[in-house]
């Protein structure tokens, strides 16, 4: 196989939202994401985060929290990250008669490596250190959750929702 573009490694980087708190318009919203990268595979955990007046806060269910199992590829040299939600709290997937199985859905961007780090969807992300349980969480989902969506976890058991159709996934052709 070829080398990862992305060296193995804890990467993080904070990705702007919306605030979702009206009691506080002047905190600054974002998704600190972390990216635990081995041998061109990954998982993305994203975790609503807020900053006012320089301090750092969380919350229980603003912003929402989305897992990704994903990898990074090359095609025709450029380089590209391909991600699928697997694990989602406060989040909601359309689910009616023309939606798909959101877990199903498969992303792809284009990224580029730097200096300090890679860009993925106008967010950079820089090598960063965790704790050793929180290092044993994402390593643990990166080995238990399949790159390909199975149909084992849906997003909702309720319904039986078709896989989504892919996006231009004609980067994955290698």
């Amino acid at each position: 196989t070829a080398a990862s573009p992305v060296a193995d490694g804890v990467y993080m980087g904070l990705e702007p939202m919306p605030s979702d708190s009206p009691e506080t318009p002047d905190a600054l919203w974002y998704h600190e994401n972390t990216i635990l990268v081995r041998n061109g595979n990954f998982i993305l955990d994203e975790l609503p985060i807020s900053i006012q007046e320089g301090q750092r806060g969380t919350s229980a269910s603003d912003g929402g929290f989305i897992t990704y199992r994903g990898r990074f590829l090359t095609k025709s040299g450029k380089l590209y990250a391909s991600r699928r939600p697997f694990m989602s709290d406060y989040v909601f997937f359309p689910i009616g008669p023309n939606s798909c199985e959101g877990y199903s859905q498969v992303d792809v961007y284009p990224i580029k490596v730097t200096e300090q780090g890679f860009w993925i969807n106008g967010v950079l992300y820089k090598p960063t250190t965790v704790e050793s349980q929180r290092m044993k969480d994402l390593e643990g989902m990166l080995k238990s959750e399949p790159l390909e969506y199975d149909g084992k976890h849906p997003y909702n058991r309720k319904y039986r929702l078709s896989r989504c159709k892919p996006n231009d996934l004609s980067v994955l052709d290698d």
